[in-house]
């Protein structure tokens, strides 16, 4: 896990972190360094200890912590400022260059701007960057603003919470055309975005232009899941309105699969129920308002040309269009099993397309799970997925042990079904896929449990690195004995 992921799920999942006991030391280091002058020779060896006591501490532990100690010790600022500029412009490591950061944001001001916004930047410093132009700028949102739209990912999640007070009219504005978008999920910004842009407001006053309608499907479209990380449609107190606006302007605009999508995906939340849990809306919500506005759903989709528009983008040649309109072809009841076994002919390792395929009841008849593992096996390099068996779980998107694990692990839905590719699965260097493995195996019937099998699993109890896995091999193994 990389450090910007981990700083991002701690910022975001992990309440009340206690702090890093050496952050006084470190703030003791600073202190020495600011409070009086030293010959240049003792105060380069003194900032050279502490970039290497930064460089060997975790910096989100100890930011905080280190503040207060600074502060309550009424350290002289512009000192402190000296440290963490050299820190900052001399760091050879992250921690040691957000300790610069940190101090900067403490007693930087607006001549660190550049150097600040140019560190952050680097996706696994945006954090400290953005606390430090949060903290010392007078023009702290415009200076936030310049940063939020150089980075991606959990930098961009980290600046844009610091943005959620804006009433600047241009960020809301850029907020609201895709400032929400981001490389981890949208579900972290999609909210904020509603609510801090005025996407009621916007949606209200004409022309809405194309861009505009768009991002804001790609709003409406992630808040509709209920699953995900950060808040959603029950915690959006404008939803019904801007529902029905959204949907009384794309009727009067030309039908995109993307539209098509959000209207689906709109409809799919109108009918899990809402009324069941009120208890969870920030707003007013009855019946006769979710049904018109499923039934405005489903209309618009169902529509012939925007049901052709769907239909035309799965002939598509580009893999990118066809694939965004699997979903919605399937929730029109468009065939798309045989397309896609047509398409992986050309792309074996493409995930969504396997996870489209084996998660989709096709509703033709003269197709099923017989035919996709049978295609499996004939894409799959089978013979080259075994392997020594390691403690890697495995998510190489695009690898044929990443298409292995996708297929293996439906397969408990499956009783009897795909042994060849279990076989190799078992014997596979990651772990996930092993315990899939072992999960589709627990379905089997015991008649259908032959001797090769046993042999197999068996066998791979023998090389199996991971007690817990290898405890799971026995309880199989014994319950097939339990059984003849």
């Amino acid at each position: 896990m990389s450090d910007a992921v981990s700083d991002g799920i701690r910022t975001f999942h992990v309440a009340d972190e206690t702090a890093d006991p050496d952050a006084v030391l470190l703030a003791h280091q600073v202190e020495a360094l600011a409070s009086k002058p030293a010959d240049p020779e003792a105060m380069l060896a003194g900032l050279e200890r502490l970039h290497d006591d930064a460089a060997a501490r975790d910096p989100l532990g100890i930011a905080d912590e280190l503040v207060r100690v600074l502060v309550a010790g009424d350290v002289p600022a512009d000192r402190v400022r000296a440290v963490g500029r050299w820190l900052a412009e001399n760091g050879s490591n992250r921690g040691a260059v957000a300790l610069g950061l940190v101090l900067l944001g403490h007693a930087g001001d607006e001549r660190d701007r550049d150097l600040i916004v140019l560190l952050g930047a680097l996706d696994t410093l945006t954090l400290y960057a953005a606390v430090a132009l949060a903290r010392s700028q007078p023009d702290r949102e415009q200076a936030l603003f310049l940063l939020a739209q150089r980075v991606d990912g959990w930098g961009r999640i980290h600046v844009v919470h610091r943005l959620a007070d804006t009433t600047d009219p241009q960020i809301k504005d850029w907020l609201l055309r895709g400032g929400y978008r981001n490389t981890v999920l949208d579900d972290y910004l999609a909210l904020l975005a509603a609510t801090t842009g005025d996407l009621r407001g916007a949606l209200s006053t004409e022309p809405v232009d194309e861009p505009l309608l768009d991002s804001a499907g790609g709003i409406l479209a992630t808040l509709a899941d209920l699953e995900g990380p950060a808040g959603n449609m029950t915690d959006y107190p404008d939803a019904p309105e801007v529902i029905d606006r959204y949907l009384t302007l794309v009727s009067t605009r030309p039908p995109t699969v993307a539209r098509v999508t959000v209207a689906l995906r709109l409809a799919e939340l109108l009918a899990s129920g809402i009324a069941a849990w009120t208890d969870l809306l920030t707003w007013t919500w009855t019946d006769a308002d979710r049904d018109r506005l499923w039934r405005r759903c489903r209309y618009l989709a169902e529509q012939p040309d925007w049901k052709g528009t769907v239909e035309r983008a799965l002939d598509d040649a580009d893999l990118g269009r066809f694939s965004a309109a699997l979903w919605p072809a399937i929730e029109l009841g468009i065939p798309v099993r045989r397309r896609i076994h047509t398409r992986l002919r050309t792309a074996p390792n493409d995930g969504y397309l396997w996870m489209m395929l084996l998660d989709y009841d096709s509703a033709d008849p003269t197709l099923g799970i017989d035919h996709d593992l049978a295609l499996a096996a004939e894409l799959l390099p089978l013979d080259d997925l075994v392997g020594t068996p390691t403690l890697e779980l495995g998510f190489g998107l695009g690898e044929p042990l990443h298409t292995l694990d996708i297929v293996v692990s439906r397969l408990d839905e499956h009783p009897g079904k795909g042994w060849p590719l279990i076989r190799v699965a078992l014997a596979a260097p990651t772990i996930r896929c092993r315990n899939m493995a072992l999960k589709a195996l627990e379905t089997w019937p015991p008649d259908l449990v032959t001797s090769t099998i046993v042999e197999a699993v068996t066998a791979a109890r023998h090389r199996e690195p991971d007690d817990k896995v290898q405890a799971h091999m026995v309880r199989l193994l014994t319950s097939w004995t339990a059984s003849t």
